[in-house]
């Protein structure tokens, strides 16, 4: 596997994608701040004014917009400051630092310990997950707070080189610095999300309003409900647009993760061989956490099933991956 080309390929779709995130959000705040300005311009003329678009209006209210962009995802990354081990309990996972049970968590251990070295990462925190499927997953901001969680179909499943493949994949994560660029989405797309928010508010406030005769009264309740709808058809769009490029970004961040743990263990067929597993599993990667849904990119294959998944998965096709890292693959899984 030419992992070199594969990482500089990754991280160049990447960027591209990331461009695409900031031209789709100033696209987005440039004709909802426009649509406004106009909805300004016939206010005006309602009252006697020139009909003449006020332009100054249209940049106040796309800083406005921007602002309130910039907080909600301030807030949200506020809200994960707490790091990887706040994920990892609500995954219902155990810490096994300090106390393993049995060969295959202190086999783990060993693992971690080794890939840690290898990234030149430090040793993080390691959780074992309550589950029967194959998947693992790397959370927290900052190197510092990582935290790596695996199912105990893992443990139960792989082999130590699968098992390392595995590892180090999501080593690669902390390495490659994926943990942080998921948070920044993450808290862009809530920003986009909070137009929503204040959408409905502003619809409901308009319907509990009674119409009556005032024909002033009337055109006011008009236009609230108008600018209920819009800022809600706003942040809709916004999230889907966020949603679709997020998860093409971490499809890519996927196969930068494969290429960059190949890397590290220089085995190609110890990652593959987890990923063929996978497909040959009853279980597969799907976890049954209560909780799984809220954190499907981190995880080391897809945890949850999606509407739409083609569009909104947010890792590649198991044979996709497995065919960059084993070109030879002849298309079998591994029945467990």
């Amino acid at each position: 596997m030419k992992f070199f080309q594969h990482q500089a390929r990754a991280r160049r779709h990447t960027l591209q994608l990331l461009l695409l995130m900031t031209l789709a959000v100033t696209t987005l705040v440039s004709l909802s701040s426009l649509g406004l300005g106009l909805l300004w311009r016939e206010l005006s003329q309602e009252y006697g004014q020139p009909k003449v678009l006020n332009w100054a209006v249209v940049a106040v209210v796309a800083v406005l917009m921007l602002l309130v962009v910039v907080l909600g995802s301030w807030y949200q990354r506020w809200r994960l400051r707490a790091g990887g081990k706040v994920i990892a309990e609500h995954l219902g996972g155990r810490l096994i630092n300090d106390s393993p049970r049995g060969r295959e968590e202190q086999r783990l251990l060993n693992i971690v310990e080794e890939m840690a070295l290898a990234s030149g990462a430090s040793m993080p925190a390691v959780y074992v997950l309550p589950e029967d499927a194959i998947n693992a997953f790397a959370a927290g901001l900052t190197p510092e707070q990582a935290v790596l969680g695996i199912t105990r179909g893992a443990l139960t499943h792989l082999d130590r080189d699968e098992l390392q493949g595995m590892v180090a994949h999501e080593f690669s994560h902390i390495h490659n610095g994926d943990m942080r660029l998921n948070t920044h989405l993450l808290a862009v797309i809530h920003g986009l999300l909070v137009f929503s928010l204040a959408g409905i508010a502003v619809l409901r406030q308009a319907e509990k309003q009674h119409l009556g005769s005032d024909r002033h009264r009337f055109f006011w309740q008009i236009i609230f409900a108008v600018l209920g709808l819009a800022l809600w058809l706003f942040g809709c769009l916004g999230s889907l647009l966020g949603n679709l490029i997020k998860a093409a970004i971490c499809r890519q961040r996927e196969f930068l993760a494969d290429a960059s743990a190949v890397q590290f263990t220089r085995n190609p067929q110890g990652i593959a061989g987890a990923l063929k597993k996978i497909g040959g599993s009853s279980a597969g990667s799907r976890l049954r956490a209560f909780a799984a849904a809220q954190y499907s990119h981190l995880y080391f294959h897809q945890g949850v099933k999606l509407r739409l998944e083609r569009l909104f998965a947010t890792h590649p096709p198991l044979a996709a991956r497995i065919q960059r890292l084993d070109p030879q693959w002849d298309g079998r899984f591994m029945p467990l």
